[in-house]
């Protein structure tokens, strides 16, 4: 099934975004930073794009299990709906705990929780791999007889729900604070305080963390990340570095014994030395962010050409089934090339221009070459070819005046 209910929620999360910066700067909260920002809807792109080919893994293992194990048939009435979603949350519960509370499953979550801001955007930094790890958690609604459309569309509404919910802007919400996941709740998720850690899990209803043990009152407001911070503005970078971390500790696991804690005990676990590293305790007032100090230049540009990925993106998720397994991988390593390089050039790296303008080239190639053979694609690779001219002499003007930056935290990578 190619219907995604995320893509028609996809224009009212920028405009949602879009008054929540215009609040911001209003108010001068100051909840916003572009580099951030771009960063997490970079990966939240990208986690679209990469989810066209995992879905063939976690749908299919679904439709497996429901065509060939299901105990009931479940007919779409009005009840099973409610019950789907009712289900679903609670899967989606458990899910999410183990993906805070195995390492290896944490792997395939982290990057929703790296950045160290608090607005809508995190809300659509989504991790690559995630459904990966966390589909086997969705079988029992299989096995119930609950159909893989069923599954979606539930599925689909959960997430569209805990968008709102990644906002300071509003604060305690009253009664619907005892059964409802709100932002009050949800920023304590996020928070890195060792009394916040690995609370508050729920999708959509809290009843699930209060009554499994895992519910926590928002009390100081919290300091947001992980507590071992990536320090780097590359999407791929962040799907990427928890892998390489394990793969670090399982080098060092002198047994397979050990090797098995590493992948299945809680995040923070040293096999070397058998213990558990404490949570380091952090405080709001002394507490550094990474951040870099890019050109202001180079921060519109970033700005300018995300702004074109969507555009191009968003067509491309809509009816990439028309499109050849060969065309779809070849459009996902230019989208990844493009977010990885809007990352490097937020960086500082020097040689990030050369290679923006290399992409520039190749992406433009590709557009036009597959739009010219469609009705109307002459206008549109006409377009593309503008605008590509256009960004190259941007992008040159930006390389003749480029400074070094400024780093504010930890080496980058």
């Amino acid at each position: 099934m190619d219907f995604n209910p995320i893509m028609l929620a996809i224009p009212f999360f920028f405009l949602a975004m879009g008054i929540e910066i215009w609040l911001d700067r209003y108010r001068d909260t100051k909840l916003y930073r572009l580099n951030d920002s771009i960063t997490n809807l970079s990966a939240g792109t990208s986690q679209q794009v990469v989810g066209i080919f995992l879905k063939v893994l976690t749908l299919g293992l679904y439709e497996v299990v429901y065509a060939n194990f299901a105990l009931f048939k479940v007919p779409h009435v009005w009840w099973s709906w409610i019950l789907a979603f009712v289900l679903y949350d609670l899967c989606y519960y458990w899910a999410h705990r183990m993906s805070h509370e195995v390492n290896l499953f944490w792997s395939g979550h982290v990057v929703h929780h790296q950045s160290e801001e608090y607005n809508l955007s995190v809300a659509l930094r989504q991790s690559w791999f995630q459904g990966v790890w966390t589909a086997p958690a969705y079988l029992p609604m299989a096995l119930l007889g609950f159909d893989t459309t069923q599954l979606l569309i539930v599925g689909g509404i959960n997430l569209i729900y805990q968008f709102w919910i990644h906002t300071e802007m509003i604060d305690r919400m009253g009664f619907l604070e005892s059964f409802m996941n709100t932002p009050s709740h949800h920023r304590v998720h996020h928070g890195r305080n060792p009394k916040y850690i690995d609370k508050n899990h729920a999708g959509v209803f809290i009843i699930w963390d209060r009554m499994f043990g895992t519910f926590q009152v928002e009390e100081e407001r919290p300091v947001y990340g992980i507590t071992t911070p990536i320090n780097s503005w590359n999407p791929v970078w962040a799907n990427f570095s928890h892998y390489e971390h394990i793969g670090h500790q399982l080098r060092n696991a002198p047994s397979l014994t050990d090797k098995l804690k590493v992948l299945f005990y809680k995040p923070g676990w040293d096999a070397k030395m058998a213990v558990f590293h404490p949570i380091p305790d952090v405080n709001r007032d002394s507490y550094q962010k990474f951040d870099t100090s890019a050109v202001q230049g180079v921060n519109y540009y970033v700005l300018v050409q995300y702004i074109l990925l969507t555009l191009a993106t968003f067509p491309f998720l809509q009816f990439q089934a028309q499109l050849s397994w060969g065309e779809k991988g070849l459009i996902a390593l230019l989208i990844g090339l493009t977010v990885v390089n809007f990352g490097w050039l937020f960086e500082g790296r020097t040689w990030a221009y050369k290679l923006e303008a290399i992409r520039l080239i190749i992406c433009a190639g590709v557009g036009i070459w597959l739009l010219l053979p469609i009705t109307g694609g002459a206008w549109l690779a006409g377009s593309i070819g503008a605008v590509t001219v256009l960004s190259l002499g941007w992008l040159w003007r930006l390389s003749a005046t480029k400074t070094p930056l400024m780093h504010s935290s930890a080496e980058l990578r």
